[in-house]
Formats: structure tokens, sequence, C-alpha cells
């Protein structure tokens, strides 16, 4: 029987390149996807105990006159205004930028005391009535917390 090349042609797996392509294609590591709990959403209560805690934490930084300053947002010493322990107390936290509802509880404080902004009530007032501040949005928080509307 004379040779063909019929049952040969049927095996080839075409041409170089694309052998090739297979080739390299096995040798290259898959793409990788990212774990599932990435992709899902942080938990509904998660925000709300945040919140209070940057606002406790932020309340510490400046519980002591010697840790509180007034036109600066935070001094090479560690001295902190309002807005400064707020957003120490978030990188503390390892936070990225996430104070928003201590930021917002803090600055209803502040409005409902008379002033525009947390930095006009921290430079206008003595650190008793800031501490003070932190102590009502705390209470504000903690109370919209139990009630479940934060």
């Amino acid at each position: 029987m004379p040779f063909d090349g019929t049952g040969y042609v049927g095996t080839q797996q075409g041409s170089v390149w694309t052998r090739l392509t297979h080739f390299t294609k096995a040798w290259l590591p898959a793409a990788k996807t990212p774990p599932a709990k990435f992709l899902a959403p942080p938990p509904a209560t998660q925000p709300d105990a945040l919140t209070l805690q940057v606002l406790t934490v932020a309340r510490a930084l400046i519980e002591e006159r010697k840790d509180w300053v007034q036109r600066r947002y935070e001094t090479r010493d560690g001295r902190r205004c309002a807005v400064g322990a707020l957003r120490g107390a978030a990188r503390l936290m390892n936070m990225q930028g996430s104070q928003s509802g201590a930021h917002s509880f803090l600055l209803s404080v502040a409005m409902g005391r008379g002033f525009n902004d947390i930095e006009s009530m921290n430079d206008n007032s003595s650190h008793r009535q800031v501490v003070s501040a932190f102590d009502e949005a705390i209470t504000r928080a903690t109370t919209q917390l139990s009630a479940g509307r934060l």
C-alpha cells in the first residue's frame, strides 16, 4: 500500500506559530482572580461602629490640653486640632480617609454652636469646649447607632 499521508495530515497541530502559541500559553501563569471576599460589600454594621470608634479615638488624641493645638491641623510634636484628631484617628485605624461619618457628627455639633466649620470651632473655643463637642458628637452617634438610624 502506498503512503498517501492522509493519517499524517489529520494529526498535525497546525503551523509553527500555532504550536508556539499553545506552548507559551501552557507556560504563562493564568490571570489571577481576586478572592470573593473582596468583591462582597462590607457588612452594613461596619461603618456605624467605625464612625463611633473614630470619634472616640480622636477625642482620646486631644483629651489632654498639651495634645491639642489651634490654627494647625497637626504639629511635629504630635499636637492636633479637632480635624487633625479625626484624621489621625483614621490613620491609626488604617482607614483611607473614611472619617466622613465622624466628621459629619462633629460638624453638626459645631454648627449647632454657631460655627460654620469644625476648624473655626476649634480655633475660637477653649480646649474644654472642643472636648465637650467630641463628647456631644459621640453621644449623638451612640444614640443613632442604638436606634439603628446611623
